[in-house]
């Protein structure tokens, strides 16, 4: 099927433009969608009450599945969207994604590759200003190289399409309300609240910066960094420092 970028996002957008209820926009996004490759497509939106609200094309053996054992709360893919402003690759059978991932969301991802799921990337559609989780996951079965290939001159439009949809979705039912969305709820955790050094460190680490120079932004020693990097992670329950920003920034505790 031969794609013309311009004139298929022209398409979709006046597609979007006629649609009445959030079904029908779903679907105008699915069409543009699928002709550029995607086979398992979600958009998934953080609701006020912490629930998360999605639409998919994944099968319902792995919906219920996924309900089931309550992987939104260990969900990397909504880690991501919560914590990423620009489109992020991954490859669900090597496990190569941007952050740190526990064995039981490395074993999701496995699970999740029996879909059909084997490379993607996922499109966050939030504002920075939210910290709610809102993107996109698109993927099918190529490998990473052919996935890489294909989507080469085809990530910028894909983006766009992405915003496209969410924004007419919203703009339909901001709440994603409707019967056939499907609803996953987030478990209410508490945590130890960080200090504002603490804070701080994660902060920086979120920007990219490594302990030298984050020691040095701050006036304070390498071995403080570390200590106060090590109090992190304990006070929010983290493997590692990258799930330690991931949790600071859905708790609120830090704005990148």
């Amino acid at each position: 099927m031969s794609v013309n970028p311009q004139n298929d996002l022209f398409d979709l957008l006046n597609a979007l433009n006629s649609t009445l209820n959030v079904a029908d926009a779903w679907q105008a996004g699915l069409v543009f969608f699928q002709k550029y490759g995607g086979t398992q497509i979600s958009y998934a939106r953080g609701r006020p009450d912490g629930s998360i609200a999605f639409l998919t094309t994944v099968p319902d053996w792995w919906i219920n599945r996924y309900l089931e054992n309550d992987y939104v709360t260990l969900d990397p893919f909504a880690d991501i969207s919560r914590a990423y402003f620009t489109p992020t690759r991954f490859d669900t059978r090597s496990g190569t994604f941007p952050i740190s991932l526990s064995e039981p969301a490395t074993q999701m991802l496995r699970e999740y590759s029996e879909t059909g799921a084997n490379a993607g990337f996922v499109i966050p559609t939030m504002t920075p200003s939210t910290l709610q989780i809102s993107g996109f996951n698109i993927a099918n079965a190529m490998s990473p190289q052919e996935f890489s290939q294909f989507y080469r001159d085809r990530e910028n439009v894909l983006v766009l399409a992405a915003h496209a949809v969410h924004h007419r979705c919203q703009a339909l039912d901001p709440q994603l309300s409707q019967p056939e969305i499907h609803l996953a709820s987030q478990k209410d955790i508490h945590y130890a609240p960080l200090s504002t050094r603490e804070r701080e460190c994660l902060l920086w680490l979120c920007k990219g910066l490594r302990n030298d120079a984050i020691a040095e932004r701050m006036g304070i020693s390498r071995v403080t960094v570390e200590m106060h990097l090590r109090n992190c992670r304990t006070k929010l329950d983290a493997r590692t420092r990258e799930q330690a920003v991931v949790t600071a920034i859905k708790q609120g505790f830090i704005t990148p």
